[in-house]
């Protein structure tokens, strides 16, 4: 909003400069009778009171006009200068009070997420993690994309991020998921690397642009590695397939029209659900959740049974309201 006030004022000086430059070289023209370059000649060096000499005699009228033009003109021109010096530093100043405030939060976060690499795909997914209110650091090296992160008010670092230190500045050894989508394998195998080294717990997600990496980002210590372009292929080939599966799962996990998504709850060892069965959870009665899947040793075990026993260190998958996750515990 006072983006947009403070370029309706410069529009407006601006214009206003253009008027009176006009109004002048006109005034000029009917009332000394001159050609149109000496009029303009004799508006901007009375506007700019530079001083050079006056090129036409002056009658009366003709003075009394440069006086009107000198203090209109002059009196617009200092004022156009003072608004863009007063935009420029005040810029600067809420830009470092900015940054610093900045500082301060990252410091104070906790199970946040790092993204490296401000690109197209980066912002997508910076995008995503805002409206799911996730907190998040970026690190991007690159001026035009750190300067569109800074315009988004996300918090952002002006680093590499396969450094050492500034993945530390980040909070790495804090955050719970690291996610490097720099734009060259090579790059993202070194910061999974360094990422790795710093918090050995870390889920750490990346992607391959070219698959024959994806075991190398592996063996680096990744998590998850995502292939862009397989992915994107699958996604085609699963629409035609299968269009209204692939649509019910987009609603599950995206939209904002229904109620109920896809979520997942980890279930620790002083948890109420540990040692019962499905059924014996009570998982449709008491919370309108369906159980469809539960991720055991790093298993898949797809549409349990009511009698399969839940363990610590179970990862359910089910179809539930969001809000029906904090009462779960």
């Amino acid at each position: 909003m006072r983006k947009t006030l403070r370029h309706r004022k410069l529009l407006t000086l601006g214009l206003l400069l253009v008027v009176i430059l006009v109004g002048g070289t006109a005034g000029y023209m009917v009332i000394s009778r001159v050609s149109f370059l000496d009029a303009l000649y004799m508006t901007i060096i009375s506007i700019t009171t530079v001083g050079y000499r006056e090129i036409i005699p002056l009658t009366p009228s003709g003075k009394i006009f440069t006086i009107v033009v000198i203090v209109v003109g002059l009196g617009i021109v200092f004022y156009f200068l003072q608004t863009i010096v007063e935009d420029a530093l005040e810029g600067r100043i809420r830009k470092i009070f900015g940054r610093r405030k900045m500082k301060k939060n990252m410091a104070r976060m906790d199970h946040h997420v790092v993204v490296a690499g401000f690109g197209r795909m980066g912002e997508v997914v910076c995008k995503e993690l805002e409206e799911a209110r996730v907190e998040f650091v970026i690190m991007e090296n690159s001026p035009p994309r750190f300067a569109l992160a800074e315009e988004r008010n996300y918090h952002v670092l002006n680093a590499n991020a396969a450094d050492e230190d500034a993945l530390k500045a980040a909070g790495l050894e804090k955050a719970r998921v690291f996610i490097s989508l720099l734009a060259d394998d090579a790059d993202n195998i070194l910061s999974v690397i360094t990422a790795r080294e710093i918090n050995p717990g870390l889920i750490i997600i990346t992607r391959a642009l070219d698959s024959a990496n994806e075991k190398k980002m592996y063996r680096a210590g990744a998590n998850r590695v995502v292939s862009p372009y397989e992915l994107s292929s699958h996604r085609i080939v699963r629409m035609v397939e299968k269009p209204n599966v692939v649509d019910f799962f987009d609603s599950l996990l995206s939209s904002q029209k229904y109620k109920l998504s896809l979520e997942e709850l980890v279930v620790n060892e002083g948890s109420e659900f540990n040692g019962r069965t499905i059924r014996e959870a009570g998982f449709r009665e008491r919370f309108n959740a369906i159980i469809v899947a539960v991720r055991r040793d790093g298993e898949m075990i797809f549409n349990p049974g009511p009698d399969l026993s839940i363990r610590s260190g179970d990862i359910l998958i089910l179809i539930a309201e969001p809000e029906t996750l904090r009462e779960m515990g």
